[in-house]
């Protein structure tokens, strides 16, 4: 199998919505094992010396990072979900970061808007993000959307994603996804590492 072209000093690994309120309701995950794919990756990644960065949607107590014209996450906010330090925001615990991994709140769909997650990857001198996680046609989309736009490298690990559907996710990956990043695979990804 072969595996993708990296530069590991210029390559970080951005795992996504691991939450336990995520994963939960994430059927598709469950299925196909996303979790313990993830894990082989992230514990990979940092054994290979690459920087691993953990995005988490997460608010403040009464949510004023969100706006009643948000259609979206105007519902987070009247469910008062995903304050920091309730449970359902917890990064599920075989994927909890470590000493070294760095830790990104954000406070919508993209995990650049409105977080400092430019910052970092500009100050590591990061020019190529591996991404997965939860869900597909949500956080993994939006933020490849964005990363495209400034002109980063995207390869998204497709077996260690899942949509809110299989239909969603197989969208996403076909018409969206396919057309902005290279569509690998965390095996692809693992034989790189070597």
């Amino acid at each position: 199998m072969a595996g993708l072209e990296l530069d590991l000093t210029k390559t970080a690994v951005l795992s996504m919505d691991f939450q336990k309120g995520i994963i939960a309701y994430n059927v598709m995950a469950q299925e196909r094992d996303v979790i313990q794919k993830a894990k082989t990756v992230l514990s990979d990644a940092r054994r290979a010396g690459l920087l691993v960065i953990h995005v988490v949607l997460q608010f403040r107590q009464g949510h004023p990072e969100i706006s009643s014209r948000n259609r979206m996450f105007s519902v987070i906010k009247q469910m008062s979900l995903f304050v920091i330090g309730q449970e359902v925001g917890r990064i599920e615990e075989s994927l909890e970061p470590v000493e070294g991994d760095i830790i990104i709140s954000r406070p919508r769909v993209n995990a650049f808007y409105g977080s400092d997650l430019q910052t970092v990857l500009t100050s590591k001198g990061v020019d190529t993000i591996i991404l997965m996680g939860i869900a597909t046609n949500w956080v993994v989309e939006g933020t490849a959307r964005y990363a495209a736009d400034a002109d980063y490298r995207v390869i998204v690990l497709e077996d260690c994603c899942a949509g809110i559907s299989v239909e969603a996710h197989d969208f996403s990956i076909a018409n969206v996804l396919s057309t902005i990043a290279e569509v690998s695979t965390s095996q692809e990804f693992l034989v790189s590492l070597k």
